[in-house]
């Protein structure tokens, strides 16, 4: 485990924005045999409800930009003061370069502007604000913005009805400033990589990916594409989500609470100095466990965000914060716990009573915003030299 403390760090602001696109779990029937008792239990035990997802062509880094305009707009940033962009996701625009790259050109960030991605799943933004934290205590940054963003939708097929249901699409901005008076933010974070098998792409990268070129190898590539049929009975594939969900729920519980208490301990504070524990919203059940155990009450530990926008993956902590806390008033602190892929955990203790917050956005697609053909054929044409 790691424990940090930086003294010289604050939170500016944390914007999150989501797509208009709402499916209710209810207009899912039926995939349930049409059965509104069973959708109601599911609805009253884990929280599913309602999620967001994006339109064919709208990516992680779309949604973050436009979070990252409204916290620029709302706490009037200078952009030629921003020193590092760092965006954490799962699923970048394109393989290569780093999504950042994009992010800066459209943002009219400056040439001196640091930028770069970080590949991370559930922990992404908690591992993204001990990043944007060292790079700040260490000297090397006075102003740091970081977007975290995930489409978990674009690669979940509607009748998966282990993943589908659960996630939904987010992006977020969260800003930091060096300042001389001590304020302090505590971290603990860790991994347990034997567990990395447990959630899972499997055919997603290059261990075992298609062969190119695809057409002198439909064959070899067959075996990655065609469906077969998992333990459950459904269609599946190997470039699937793959998630063991009771060695998910067994590591959330052992490791989640763990950390929650390590911070607390090594920060010398405990339940009482918290206002809210907000907690990656896995599910309903999984925050109100983890809480209980941790020695929170429910009343500090929301789940709503889950039930409005399902589980935002590396969106999910700044989805949570916006949609629960954005008009309320924090006297004590706030301490943030993450887990999930990896698989891995990270909590942190932060100082919250002026920090901006947007609320839950719905996001706005810009006039100018290319289609999937458009980029298609921008990139067919750019390639011919046309």
């Amino acid at each position: 485990m790691t424990l940090s403390q930086y003294k010289h760090v604050i939170i500016k602001g944390i914007s999150a924005v989501v797509p208009q696109r709402e499916i209710n779990i209810y207009d899912e029937a039926q995939y349930y045999e049409n059965n509104i008792k069973k959708i109601d239990r599911m609805r009253k035990i884990a929280g599913f409800y309602k999620r967001r997802i994006v339109e064919e062509g709208t990516t992680a880094s779309d949604l973050s930009i436009q979070a990252a305009e409204i916290l620029i707009n709302g706490l009037h940033i200078n952009k030629s003061n921003i020193e590092a962009l760092i965006f954490v996701r799962q699923r970048p625009d394109y393989a290569r370069p780093s999504t950042a790259f994009f992010i800066h050109e459209q943002l009219g960030l400056e040439k001196s502007t640091l930028a770069f991605d970080i590949s991370l799943g559930c922990t992404g933004w908690m591992q993204g604000m001990y990043v944007a934290h060292s790079l700040i205590e260490s000297g090397a940054c006075k102003n740091v913005l970081l977007l975290a963003g995930d489409t978990p939708s674009l690669e979940i097929c509607i009748d998966d009805r282990i993943n589908a249901p659960v996630f939904g699409d987010a992006g977020s901005a969260t800003f930091f400033e060096y300042c001389e008076k001590e304020n302090s933010a505590y971290f603990d974070a860790g991994a347990d990589g034997s567990g990395f098998e447990s959630l899972i792409s499997p055919g997603s990268g290059y261990r075992f990916g298609l062969k190119y070129p695809l057409d002198k190898h439909i064959e070899d590539n067959k075996n990655l594409l065609e469906p077969f049929t998992d333990k459950l009975g459904n269609e599946a594939r190997i470039t699937d989500i793959y998630m063991d969900g009771i060695k998910v729920f067994g590591f959330t519980m052992k490791e989640a609470p763990a950390s929650i208490k390590r911070v607390l301990e090594f920060s010398n504070l405990n339940e009482t100095n918290i206002d809210y524990l907000i907690l990656h919203q896995a599910n309903k059940q999984i925050v109100q466990n983890v809480a209980d155990l941790a020695g929170f009450p429910e009343e500090k530990a929301p789940y709503s965000s889950f039930e409005n926008y399902g589980n935002a993956s590396v969106a999910s902590i700044p989805v949570a914060i916006n949609h629960n806390l954005c008009n309320k008033q924090i006297k004590k602190k706030i301490l943030c716990c993450s887990f999930g892929c990896g698989l891995a955990w990270c909590s942190g203790i932060f100082n919250f009573n002026s920090v901006y917050l947007s609320g839950v956005q719905n996001y706005i697609e810009p006039e100018n915003k290319k289609s999937r053909q458009d980029w298609i054929d921008y990139w067919k044409k750019k390639i011919k030299g046309e």
